[in-house]
Formats: C-alpha cells, structure tokens, sequence
C-alpha cells in the first residue's frame, strides 16, 4: 500500500483529513483553505512551510494555534503529510469570547467563529497520533523510529522551538501501540476471544481511553480508527475487499444509529466478530474469497429480497458462472443457502422469542406466510408451531 491509499482509506473512515503534500501548491491551497483569522500565524504559508523545514526528518509534529484548531502534520524523507485540521476541544460562546479576550481580538465574531470551526471533526490527540502510527505501519515505516514532537509557545505572540512529549504520554501510545499489534494479529489469525481481549483492553482501561466529555462524535471517530485497524488486519489475512467492504459497511451504518458510546463499543465488538468468523471460516472451508463474499452478502442481507441476479452483479459475475461457482464449493445453490439460512434464523426466533409466525416470516425476508409455513415444512419436516411446541416442551 502507498502512501496516498493509505492517506485515503483512513481520511474515509475517519473523517479527518490526511493529505499527502509534495509539492508548494498543495500546501498553498491548505493555508488558504483554512485560514480564518490574522492571529492564526500557523495557517499562514511563509510560517508553516518555514515551519516544515525546519521539522525534523522522520518525525511526528503537533500545532495548535491561537483558536486552539490543531494540525498534526508527520515529516518524511520524500515529502509531508498534513493531518487536520480538526479541533480538540468543544468551545461555547463564553469560551469564545474568552479565547477573543486572551488573544485581544476585538474582531472575532462568535457565530461566524463557531461556524468556521464547526466545519472540523474533534478528535483526541491521542488518537490522531494513533492513526498516524497506523498509516506509516501500513505503508512500510517503523513508528517506533518517529519522534513526537510538539511546537510550543515560548511567548504570547511568537511560538518557537520544540520540545519531545512528556514521557507518561510517550509511554501510553507506546502501550497502546504495543496492544494493536497483538490485536490485529489476532484479528488476523481469526483469534475471536483474544481479539475481542485485546479491544476492551484499549477502550475500556482508564489509562488509554479518556472519555471526550458527552460528546459522541469523539466516539465515532474511534470507531472509525478501531474499523480502519480491522480492516487492515483482515486484508492482511486474505479476505476479499468485497467481503472487507460488506462487513464494514454494515458496521459504520449501525455506528451512525448508536446514540450511545457504550452502543458504539457493542457495535465494534459484533463487527469484531463478524471479521474473525469470516476469516476462520474462510481458512476452515476453503472457500474462495468470491464465494466467501457471497455468502456474507447472504447471511448480512437475508431479511431483505435478494435476486441472484443482483448477488452475481455485486461480484462480477454472470449469474450462470455465479450459480456453477456457488454449488461447486458449497454443495447447494445460491437459493438453495439462502432458504437454508433463513430457516436457521427462523429457528432461532422461534426458540427465542414469542413472535408470532407472520412476524418472524417477515423478520427473515419471507413476507408471505403462508410460503413461509411451506418452506419451513420442506426443510424441517414440520410446521413453524409445532417446532416451536417441541422445542418448550422439552425444555420443561
């Protein structure tokens, strides 16, 4: 993976841009684009490119300006990549107008102040460090070779000078670090138990995690790194981008509906799971990545209609190729699965819940009942009741 992809695939699933920056234009265009007061000096291109030059080769650098809007821009041999920006804390109007005060700006306007900044994602710095650690992972690099680095202000109108990052911070990423790798290798080794470990570890000790106020687009952003990490691991263990891309698809749709930081830790660990089933099962069965990604297609699709027309065009193939490709290595057509698996779901509910008949033939994509009642003899050998009476008869 190069640089830019890299830059690319965590500026989608983080939101927080990563641009790759080789040439003046580039970091012309990035001052003009986010300038937005004269007493933000750091968004100015004499001060910032005169800042990256001085910047130390293989290093990790983070500004924060007057406004308190942050960049954290990492230093590298043949280029720059400018992280940000985004904001690290929320600010009211009375923090605003304090901020004005503290800087003797008599000219910033609040609301236009307030919308200016509400244009940028907030973010922990901790996890922007962690995501750069990623990114130079990914594309080669050793983090543990970077130097922190933070630009500090030696005096109320001119920041100079550098200074290295406290140790106790420098001894958290490091763990922190230190507990992703074992996660994604254990990700990437289909370790569910070790994996999920390995996750509430980095999101549930008080001494990595720092709740960000009440604030749950804090959590988001970490479930866009923790999906990114994921993602990493499983293409390193080989599934399909098909496979990769429905999983996590899946996922950021119920991130954006968790209302919740602790629904959001839930959600990560289902998606957890969801990966390491799908790498084992992918090691187990011997399937291959095209029909691996059918068939999680299937099981994450069932209550919704699905053709195999459609199924066949979401992987590239024709539907006769798709249909000889999906018997040959399951044994079953691709009906044929899915009539399998909506019975098991049906089963399930049917031991599990007091849903009436109608309601759980809707729930796994069979809106007619009375086909459902038929399909559910044909595969079991009885009715949908009379499993049901069976089955909490002899649990009595």
């Amino acid at each position: 993976m190069n640089i830019v992809e890299a830059c690319s695939i965590i500026n989608d699933i983080s939101s927080i841009p990563f641009e790759y920056v080789t040439q003046t234009q580039q970091l012309r265009q990035f001052c003009e684009d986010n300038h937005f007061h004269e007493v933000q000096q750091e968004f100015e291109f004499s001060y910032l490119s005169a800042q990256i030059d001085a910047m130390l080769q293989n290093s990790i650098n983070y500004i924060e300006d007057s406004l308190l809007m942050s960049v954290t821009i990492i230093k590298l041999s043949n280029g720059t990549v400018i992280v940000g920006p985004y904001k690290t804390s929320d600010l009211t109007e009375a923090n605003i107008k304090i901020l004005a005060e503290q800087n003797h700006i008599d000219n910033l306007g609040v609301r236009s102040f307030r919308g200016y900044r509400s244009k940028y994602v907030l973010a922990r710095q901790e996890d922007i460090l962690h995501q750069c650690h990623v990114l130079l992972k990914h594309v080669g690099l050793d983090p543990g070779k970077f130097s922190y680095i933070k630009l500090q202000e030696m005096d109320k109108t001119v920041r100079k000078g550098w200074e290295y990052s406290k140790r106790n911070f420098e001894n958290i990423v490091n763990e922190r670090y230190r507990i992703e790798n074992e996660f994604m290798e254990q990700v990437a080794e289909g370790d569910t138990v070790g994996a999920i470990s390995s996750y509430r570890q980095l999101h549930n000790n008080v001494k990595f995690m720092v709740n960000i106020g009440s604030q749950l687009e804090g959590s988001r952003i970490s479930a866009g790194i923790t999906r990114t990490t994921v993602r990493i691991a499983a293409m390193h263990a080989g599934l399909s981008p098909v496979t990769i891309d429905e999983i996590s698809g899946v996922s950021t749709q119920n991130i954006g509906r968790c209302t919740s930081r602790e629904a959001m830790y839930r959600e990560n660990e289902r998606m957890i799971r969801d990966f390491t089933d799908a790498i084992n099962r992918f090691r187990e069965e011997k399937y291959s990545n095209t029909i691996l990604s059918a068939i999680h297609y299937l099981e994450n699709n069932y209550p919704n209609p699905i053709s195999v027309e459609e199924t066949a065009d979401k992987l590239g193939l024709t539907v006769s190729a798709y249909i000889k490709r999906f018997k040959k290595e399951t044994g079953k057509t691709p009906n044929q699965y899915l009539l399998e698996l909506r019975m098991r779901k049906a089963r399930r509910l049917l031991r599990t819940t007091y849903h009436t008949v109608q309601e759980i033939a809707e729930s796994v994509g069979i809106p007619d009942g009375n086909y459902f009642v038929k399909c559910f003899r044909k595969i079991n050998d009885t009715t949908p009741t009379s499993y049901r009476k069976q089955f909490f008869k002899a649990t009595k």
